[in-house]
């Protein structure tokens, strides 16, 4: 469903974000700390705190749909993909390096913009245990970078 730019797009620095709603048609979301996504783009991984995300989980585990947003801050480049068949996984450690990265390159884009990056740290902080990860093929891609292409699907 996505290319391999797209692909590789979602594996920067981005500030990621994952909803989902729940019966009650209200949505839920978390912030993810990285995703690792499958060459040919028909999976996408993103790795989230359980602790911050128990109403996004039991939301996913309702409907299996989810929207989750990519956006760098250096340039507002943003996309939306969505996907209708989302499960949780438990997290593997071997992903611990992608999330790590993640970190520094999100960093590297915010704390030129004056974020402090002590408070980025803290917002990001994690534990192993407490990771698990969001995993679905992508359904639907669109552009939400602000501008004349902003809701169209990518190409």
């Amino acid at each position: 469903m996505i290319d391999s730019e797209t692909a590789a797009f979602i594996q920067t620095g981005v500030s990621i974000s994952v909803a989902a709603c729940g019966p009650d048609h209200l949505p839920s979301m978390s912030r993810g700390l990285g995703c690792r996504a499958s060459d040919n783009g028909n999976e996408v991984r993103v790795f989230v705190k359980r602790s911050q995300a128990a109403e996004l989980i039991e939301n996913i585990r309702y409907s299996a749909r989810v929207a989750s947003v990519f956006s760098l801050p250096s340039t507002n480049r943003t996309v939306q993909l969505k996907g209708s068949d989302v499960r949780v996984e438990a997290f593997e450690a071997a992903d611990t390096a992608v999330v790590e990265e993640h970190i520094v390159l999100f960093l590297e884009q915010v704390v030129p913009l004056g974020i402090p990056e002590g408070i980025v740290r803290v917002i990001l902080a994690y534990t192993l245990d407490d990771l698990v990860t969001v995993v679905f093929t992508p359904s639907a891609a669109f552009s939400q970078t602000p501008g004349p292409k902003a809701g169209k699907p990518l190409d």
